[in-house]
């Protein structure tokens, strides 16, 4: 049973990511249509610009080539929501100047801007609707409050019943052991007294410490050996490293970043 759940959210995970990677195909093939449009506008403008110059009067391609900007602005905000979506579908998050980062960076690597938080604000819970009628216009009369529990006498007939045995009990004298018969009881947990669980116990501990130690000798091993190369070579020959560390907060950060995507620092 346990395999065939498996394989469905196997499934289930190749069809989400399949699914994913066609939107943005698509959502790519959009953005080089808009691009396209955009490079038709740029041809007309440098047109426009051209010919307002040989004739010597720019006035006349001044307005057309505003009216061109003014399209090409509306096109790249369409890039720049389609760009944005295409970082939602890859968990990445998109700065203004262009750069794509990590979901969990705050600052742009490349500008250092500060990235805006796109979540979703919680909607406010709904408030409950009342409503008013007037019970009078209803019913012809407002109904009158009546009492909520009613005493009936064969109830205060059993509550005396009751207030007389509590007192005949009260007068009863109960019998207690005495105090030498408390002394005489050994309550004293029989396990701390036992030397053979007290020895089990530490060495149980001790096992304990071994292990994470050698846990700890394991991980600085395994650290040396993927920092330093071959181990044979007595040199430690330093290669090409994909990433470095933050001058401020010691994050780790691309190599080429220009600002620290965790503290925002400028990395000189």
């Amino acid at each position: 049973m346990n395999i065939i759940q498996r394989l469905k959210e196997g499934a289930n995970r190749a069809t989400e990511k399949a699914q994913g990677t066609l939107e943005v195909g698509k959502l790519n093939s959009q953005i080089a249509d808009i691009e396209r449009e955009m490079g038709i506008h740029y041809r007309e403008m440098g047109k426009v610009f051209y010919e307002g110059y040989r004739i010597g009067d720019m006035s006349k391609a001044e307005k057309e080539m505003v009216d061109l900007c003014k399209s090409c602005d509306l096109l790249q905000e369409e890039i720049d929501e389609l760009r944005t979506r295409i970082a939602e579908l890859k968990n990445e998050r998109l700065c203004k100047c262009g750069y794509v980062a990590t979901l969990d960076a705050n600052f742009c690597p490349s500008c250092g801007r500060k990235l805006a938080d796109d979540g979703v604000k919680p909607s406010e819970p709904a408030k409950p609707v009342g409503f008013a009628f007037d019970e009078e216009a209803i019913f012809g009369s407002k109904a009158q409050d009546e009492p909520s529990y009613r005493e009936e006498p064969e109830e205060r007939e059993y509550s005396g019943q009751q207030e007389a045995a509590a007192a005949v009990e009260q007068d009863y004298d109960y019998e207690f052991p005495m105090r030498e018969a408390w002394d005489d009881l050994d309550l004293t947990d029989t396990d701390e007294n036992d030397p053979e669980a007290e020895r089990e116990r530490r060495q149980a501990e001790e096992l304990e410490r071994e292990r994470e130690r050698q846990l700890e000798l394991d991980r600085r091993i395994r650290y040396w050996k993927e920092n330093s190369g071959d181990g044979d070579t007595g040199a430690r020959e330093e290669g090409p490293r994909d990433s470095v560390k933050c001058q401020i907060c010691r994050a780790d950060l691309p190599k080429g970043s220009k600002w620290c995507p965790r503290c925002g620092a400028e990395q000189i």
